[in-house]
Order: structure tokens, then sequence, then C-alpha cells
């Protein structure tokens, strides 16, 4: 056996005996995992359907027989109320609906109760647009006119799209995000303890004085590391198979489809996302160890790391929303970070170009290969293995 796996053995044995590091990085993942990605979809999509079949009381001020018979079949209460900004305010009504010279005036918490007075006007609106279509369709029968004047022409959306990302939803975006975060997580498990870890406890001299080049010692590490965040992201992607299962066979209702999506991907993709999954887990594993030597002590690691976590968090975060408005030029397929997200956010909804993976795949060994001279660097440099 190699030098290098000797060391990596060693670091993923001592991480496995260490049971807290064991549930961050194996157990919370599948249990998180359906909590972020399908929580707030079936939280939404059970309160819209209780809002939908359950009965609110809406203040009324001067609304036609019409609109009250419509209130009702839309299981809304209406309440008589004096003062339906007051009624609104002190919540003894979800909303109130004032009919004043021809317009209706809604009233709401709508800012500070989003959700529930939210859906609460959406059922408010859509009754009174059915008593407009009503009024409409009166007024045109008296004048001699057809309906269908309203309608000169019919517009059909059809989505092109494939039928990966028709499926994907919102989770299709999100799926990125918690996979590079989990890859990051289950490297610094491992990585800061091997490094900066072993400088504090004054293990790492007497693995210093071993016949094994200090390139091997990095590689070990980096490989160990390697390892957890690969385990950590596979977990996280575990709970989200096990979690959607579940959760659809609870969820109902257009919001759950939109929010939670759906994932069908096949064995070649499955692929690539483990291939690009690796190279990306390789290059933050490289800079753990580069950044966890060079810190004196593990609370030090701690203090350098945060700040790059952020500075890898921000770009995601900021991608999750706004990928659909780049232009997808190769150039950023260059451009570390960057290129691993908008490549398992292609492959996921099948759009991925040959040319744009490959570009992906080898800018991001590059930066492994630098990455990782970066950390042999530090284990042969005598000012930053004992600094004080």
């Amino acid at each position: 056996m190699n030098a290098w796996l000797y060391v990596a053995f060693k670091e993923i044995v001592s991480t496995w005996r260490d049971k807290r590091t064991i549930r961050n990085v194996l157990v919370l993942p599948v249990l998180l995992m359906p909590l972020f990605m399908y929580g707030p979809a079936f939280l939404m999509s059970d309160l819209e359907a209780r809002t939908r079949t359950g009965i609110q009381k809406v203040g009324v001020v001067n609304l036609p027989s019409e609109v009250l018979e419509l209130f009702k079949s839309a299981n809304l209460e209406p309440v008589s109320v004096s003062d339906p900004r007051a009624a609104v305010e002190s919540e003894e009504v979800v909303a109130a609906v004032v009919y004043r010279e021809g317009n209706f005036e809604i009233f709401s918490l709508e800012s500070a109760k989003p959700v529930k007075a939210g859906l609460v006007v959406a059922k408010v609106r859509r009754a009174l647009d059915e008593y407009k279509d009503h009024l409409v369709a009166k007024s045109l029968a008296e004048a001699g006119l057809d309906l269908s004047v309203l309608e000169p022409f019919s517009v059909e959306e059809r989505d092109v799209s494939p039928e990966q990302a028709r499926g994907a939803g919102m989770l299709g975006g999100m799926i990125p995000y918690f996979l590079m975060i989990f890859i990051m997580m289950g490297a610094m498990a491992v990585v800061i303890d091997a490094t900066a870890g072993e400088k504090e406890k004054g293990t790492l001299e007497a693995l210093l004085a071993t016949p094994v080049s200090h390139m091997q010692i990095a590689l070990g590490k980096m490989f160990a590391g390697l390892v957890f965040a690969v385990v950590t992201a596979v977990s996280g992607l575990t709970g989200l198979l096990v979690g959607g299962t579940l959760f659809r066979s609870f969820a109902q209702g257009e919001t759950f489809e939109m929010m939670g999506g759906s994932i069908n991907l096949s064995a070649g993709a499955i692929a690539l996302l483990f291939i690009t999954a690796v190279l990306y887990a390789a290059f933050i594993t490289a800079l753990l160890v580069a950044v966890g030597m060079y810190a004196r002590s593990y609370k030090e690691a701690q203090t350098y790391v945060s700040p790059m976590y952020m500075v890898l968090v921000v770009p995601l975060l900021v991608l999750m929303f706004a990928s659909d408005f780049l232009n997808r030029s190769l150039w950023l397929y260059t451009l570390p970070v960057f290129n691993v997200y908008l490549a398992f956010d292609q492959i996921i909804k099948a759009q991925i170009s040959t040319t744009a993976l490959l570009i992906t795949w080898s800018s991001t060994a590059i930066f492994v290969a630098i990455a990782t001279a970066w950390a042999a660097r530090n284990f042969t440099d005598e000012g930053v293995l004992f600094r004080n």
C-alpha cells in the first residue's frame, strides 16, 4: 500500500471513532435534506389546502347580495362590521371588503401575515372576479353581444424544456446549493482536525518524522477529507430521495409540485454528477488542508475557514436565484465554484453541453492541482509548520 493511503486510512479511522462527527456527516444530512427541500413546500401546500377547505371570517360593508352568496360558496363567512380597518387590525376578521360607489376595497394584514392573509385575500379576489365576470356577461347579453367577443383569440403555452427540467421545479435550483454545502461540511469534519488539530495536539511532528514524503502526507489527509465529503453529499441526496417519497405520500396541491419538484435522473446523469462532485470535493479539501496547516490551532483554523465558507456560500446563494439570467458563456465554466454550480444545475435539468462539462472538469482539475501544490508546500515550509 502506498504511504499516502496509510495516512488516509489513519485519518479515516480517527474520524470514524468520533461519533459526533459521524452523526454530523452521515445522520444529519439524511434528516435535514428532506426538511430543507420539501418542508417549506409541504407546509405551504398544507396551509393552502386548509385555507381552501376551511371557512374564514371576512368583514363586509355594503356588499351586494350576489357577492355575499359568492363568498359563502367560496368558504368565506361574511360578517358585518362598522369599521373594517379596526376589525382587521384587531384580528376579529382575516380580511374586510367595502363596496363604495362601484369600487371594492380590501383590507388585510397581508404584509404582517403574508401566508394566512394572502391566501384569504386570494379567495376574496377569486369571488370578486367571478362576480365581475357575471356582470360583464349580463351587460353583453343585454346589448345583444356574445361573450366570445372578450376572447378573440386564445393563448397556449408550450414548455419545450427537457422533461427533467420541467419536473425539477424550484427543487432543481436548490439541490446544487445544498450538495455543495454538504461537501464542504464533510471535508471540514476531517481536515481541520487532521491538520490544525494535530499541530495543537503535538502529534504532527511524529508524523513528519516518518519516512513518508510531505506530499504523500498532504495527499493522504486530502483523500480522507475527500472520502467524507463525498459520503456526506451522498447521505444528503439519499435523504432527499427518501424524504421526497415520504412527503409526496402526504402532500397534495400545485404549490407542492411547483416548490418541491421531482428529480428523475438517468444513470448517465448520476455518473456526471458524481464525477463533478468528486472534483469539487477534491478542490475544497485541498483548500482546507492548506488553510488548516497554516493555522496554529484548531480555533485559529476555524477563524480562517469561516470567511472562506462565506466566500463560497454567497456566490451560491446568488446563483440559486440568478443563474437563469446568465448567458452561459463558456468562460463562466472556468470560474471556480461558479462552474460547478452551473454544471450541477444543468446536469439535473438535462441541459449541459459536452463542451461546457469538459471545461468545468478541466478547470476544476487545474484548481485542484494548484490547491494541492499549496497544501503540499505548507507541509514543507517550516515557517508554516512551526509558526507560533
